[in-house]
């Protein structure tokens, strides 16, 4: 059984047996051949307006528009034999079904994923044009998890997990191997959240390396799942209402990523849709980045939440993903009055 299986069932091994810098470290070793080095680059209009350096992550110029690409090419990779011989199965909202597909095709491997009905045809038709077999359910994390689960007991087909697995939290965690390279000394990192890998794969690689570096996660406020298990100290399943930051929508924490986000995480804010409309209007117009909802986020929380505790640390938000359908970007940028 592959860990991502593990994660749906009993469990990868727990965060503290494994060595996550290992871990990390053997993930960046098998991307190189295939993934660059995202740009960073200053934002003048934030730094201007924080009145400190803002830096931009651009996971957004990643071959399928978004970080998940990053996890897709790493389950793969470690489970290669297994995957040419089975193919892999997932599931996803969006980014993680095109980055599957795409990584899949890449490496000839044969892909399968679940999508709810409801999920962005937009990102339905991307996801088959980078080579997936798209399989819908029913609009429920229920149905998309039990459908998965049938096709791979029944297929033989590797799981490759979205958030939840070591292969995806260390696939993850090549984000902040690549920022402490690209930025010196400490800084205030703000990272989407949605099951919780990105921010906790980051987290794992940026406070080994310095522990003064602040990490913060933003999510919307219709689907606050980590911050609310946060307050209670433990997974809380949350009902997700409908949100423009799709690409968030989970009903609760992966059990791998929770404690790893409870230990190293500094704190979560929540995102309003108006802050996102407004975030992702003003990247456009001042910074020309076009991002999706759910990689607005971060920003947005950066703009709302920066430390004002004296800290004069730079800031990086994590633009994760630019997978925005046309028609709501036209919608955001000329608005009908």
């Amino acid at each position: 059984m592959n860990s991502a299986e593990q994660a749906d069932s009993t469990g990868v091994p727990a965060p503290d047996a494994l060595d996550w810098m290992d871990e990390i470290d053997r993930a960046g070793d098998r991307l190189a051949p295939y993934l660059p080095p995202t740009p960073l680059i200053v934002s003048r209009h934030l730094s201007a307006v924080l009145q400190r350096p803002v830096w931009l992550k651009l996971e957004s110029v990643q071959p399928v528009g978004a970080f998940k690409v990053r996890p897709a090419f790493n389950s793969i990779l470690a489970h290669l034999q297994l995957s040419r011989e089975a193919g892999v199965v997932t599931n996803s909202s969006g980014n993680f079904a095109q980055a599957v597909a795409y990584a899949a095709s890449t490496l000839g491997v044969d892909s399968t994923i679940v999508m709810m009905r409801s999920a962005s045809a937009f990102k339905r038709e991307r996801t088959r044009r980078f080579g997936g077999n798209v399989v819908l359910c029913e609009d429920s994390f229920a149905s998309r998890f039990e459908t998965t689960e049938r096709i791979r007991r029944d297929s033989g087909r590797l799981l490759v997990h979205p958030f939840d697995s070591t292969e995806t939290i260390a696939g993850d965690g090549t984000l902040g191997r690549e920022l402490l390279a690209q930025i010196d000394g400490d800084f205030c990192l703000f990272v989407p959240i949605s099951g919780g890998g990105l921010i906790a794969g980051t987290a794992l690689a940026v406070k080994a390396a310095r522990p003064g570096c602040r990490i913060l996660g933003a999510q919307a406020v219709a689907n606050p799942s980590m911050k609310r298990s946060l307050e209670h100290g433990q997974r809380m399943r949350t009902v997700p209402t409908k949100s423009m930051a799709d690409a968030l929508t989970v009903p609760e924490p992966g059990m791998n990523t929770f404690p790893i986000v409870q230990t190293l995480v500094d704190d979560v804010h929540l995102v309003s849709e108006a802050r996102m409309v407004s975030t992702i209007r003003d990247l456009v117009l001042q910074d020309k980045q076009v991002v999706e909802a759910g990689a607005a986020v971060s920003v947005a929380a950066a703009l709302e939440h920066a430390p004002t505790d004296g800290s004069d640390l730079p800031i990086v938000c994590v633009l994760s993903g630019g997978n925005i359908d046309p028609a709501a970007l036209s919608s955001i940028l000329c608005p009908i009055q």
